[in-house]
């Protein structure tokens, strides 16, 4: 899990999503090529991961969970074990743990969550819930792309959610430095298919906020003459997770009066916003 993104003004350049992500990482850059491992347990469960020395990140990273004291499973933390068979970054901070056992679903079964940090400018943070199926441990993954989500119980029921945001948005319509996107609340569920279930629509205070600023990316833009459409663009997102997708194409005619859709080098061409509707509609969002 990585800390969540500071409200963004508008970047200078596309180095500064690397330095965004150098950031996130903060002092475990410098202790990334050790070898190491971070424990972590709940309830009958026990998680261990592990990993070894490399010239950058770690390499062989392995997830060890022990379940009322027997060995149920010892794999890779990632689905593919070839994403972080070498330079991932794991290591633990005096802010920041990869690993973590939490009862999830509220059944007082404990789920193991792996975070992943794949390395890069522009790239990713993937999570993996391992569950168990009574048997062995099933795996439900996502890639959250640049900016990483928030454990947090959203909603008070002593469980939490996964609170990020839809990495389908990065780079979509404008370059990655101005990219913005909406949020995007995962619950883990089981019988949902890859067993995490999107709920962002139940927490419409954090959507609310997100509506907050992603405006204030658009006002500072418009100052600057610089990029919109990340604003614009996660705006209308926004409005339509809140059920209020009858106010888009007005509000796309009235930024496109008042000079809002720009892309980097001047207006933003006539065929924006049949692309952004059409690009909502694939991704669920109207």
């Amino acid at each position: 899990m990585r800390a969540r993104r500071r409200r963004r003004t508008l970047p200078a350049g596309a180095g500064l999503a690397l330095a965004w992500a150098l950031a996130l990482l903060g002092p475990a850059i410098a202790t990334a090529d050790k070898a190491g491992s971070v424990t972590a347990s709940g309830g009958a469960v026990q998680a261990t991961l592990s990993w070894q020395a490399a010239d950058f990140g770690v390499k062989d990273p392995r997830l060890a969970i022990v379940r009322a004291g027997a060995a149920v499973f010892e794999g890779a933390p990632l689905a593919d074990a070839q994403v972080c068979s070498v330079g991932c970054i794991y290591a633990p901070t005096k802010d920041y743990t990869p690993l973590h056992v939490a009862d999830l679903g509220g059944d007082a079964e404990p789920e193991v969550v792996v975070d992943s940090y794949t390395g890069g400018a522009h790239c990713c943070i993937v999570s993996d819930v391992l569950y168990f199926t009574g048997a062995a441990y099933a795996r439900a993954e996502h890639n959250w792309g640049s900016y990483g989500y928030a454990l947090e119980d959203l909603n008070g029921d002593g469980h939490s959610e996964l609170n990020g945001y839809d990495a389908a948005f990065e780079d979509a319509f404008t370059s990655h430095a101005a990219s913005f996107e909406p949020p995007l609340v995962l619950a883990y569920d089981p019988s949902a298919p890859g067993a995490l279930r999107d709920v962002t629509r139940a927490f419409p205070a954090v959507v609310r906020k997100n509506v907050k600023e992603a405006l204030h990316i658009v006002a500072a833009a418009r100052r600057r003459h610089a990029e919109t459409l990340g604003g614009v663009t996660t705006y209308v997102a926004d409005l339509c997770l809140l059920g209020r997708g009858r106010e888009v194409r007005p509000y796309l005619a009235r930024a496109r009066k008042r000079g809002d859709l720009r892309a980097a080098f001047g207006k933003a061409p006539r065929s924006f916003e049949r692309k952004l509707l059409a690009f909502l509609h694939k991704q669920g969002y109207r």
